[in-house]
């Protein structure tokens, strides 16, 4: 009996029990551990909720750059329309001699078959003489061609030049002054003006040649063209 009682008692038993029961509890407080872990999960649904918060001002924020972006086309569209509206016609530009500026004032000062001519600015070759009037470009202009006899060469060339007429008693010149025997305007015509011939001397004094070189006007001036020896 006495093992019996100690069987009953089964203070180990007891002592198991409410052990088991504290397990139990243990194993509820395991099932508490599924709160909480219910708790942790609407925290963490509460956390996603956070980021959803979070991604609404991000769509908020992709809607302000959106916002944004409509302010950019709009800037772009005024400063496309604006050059358009604004931008001049283009103009011809000014060519030809009477385009530069160097031009100069001629005035018939003298009579005769060549009278003689004030020339201003005054190219520093002496007396100015008329020596013919003719029409080089064409345009129903009466065009000066110039000698200053006083500025000879000992070749027997003076300086000479071409005037073409600008306005009123304003003249371009298109060839010289330069030293030469002669200037003689052709009826061949290049660019609309008339070729012209000077001569000048060549050779040797042994054997004195004369050069005849054809000018075509080209631009604004008369270039030589070609060049042929002229029998003595």
């Amino acid at each position: 009996m006495g093992q019996g009682t100690g069987g009953t008692g089964h203070a180990p038993g007891t002592s198991a029990s409410p052990s088991t029961m504290a397990q139990g509890t243990g194993g509820s407080s395991n099932s508490g551990v599924t709160p909480a872990t219910g708790t942790k999960g609407n925290a963490s649904t509460g956390n996603t909720t956070a980021p959803g918060a979070g991604g609404n001002p991000s769509t908020g924020a992709t809607t302000a750059q959106g916002t944004g972006g409509n302010p950019s086309p709009a800037s772009t569209t005024p400063p496309a329309t604006a050059p358009g509206a604004g931008s001049p016609a283009p103009t011809a530009s000014a060519s030809g001699p009477c385009a530069r500026d160097e031009t100069f004032r001629i005035t018939t000062v003298g009579k005769g078959t060549r009278p003689a001519l004030q020339v201003e600015p005054d190219p520093g070759h002496g007396k100015a003489l008329r020596a013919a009037e003719v029409d080089l470009d064409g345009r129903g202009q009466q065009d000066l061609y110039v000698v200053f006899p006083t500025d000879a060469g000992s070749d027997g060339a003076t300086v000479q030049a071409l005037y073409v007429h600008c306005s009123g008693d304003r003249y371009a010149p298109v060839w010289g002054p330069e030293y030469t025997l002669e200037l003689k305007p052709l009826d061949t015509r290049t660019q609309g003006w008339r070729d012209v011939v000077h001569r000048e001397k060549g050779g040797t004094l042994d054997a004195p040649t004369t050069k005849r070189v054809t000018m075509r006007f080209q631009g604004d001036t008369y270039q030589d063209a070609s060049t042929e020896t002229e029998k003595p």
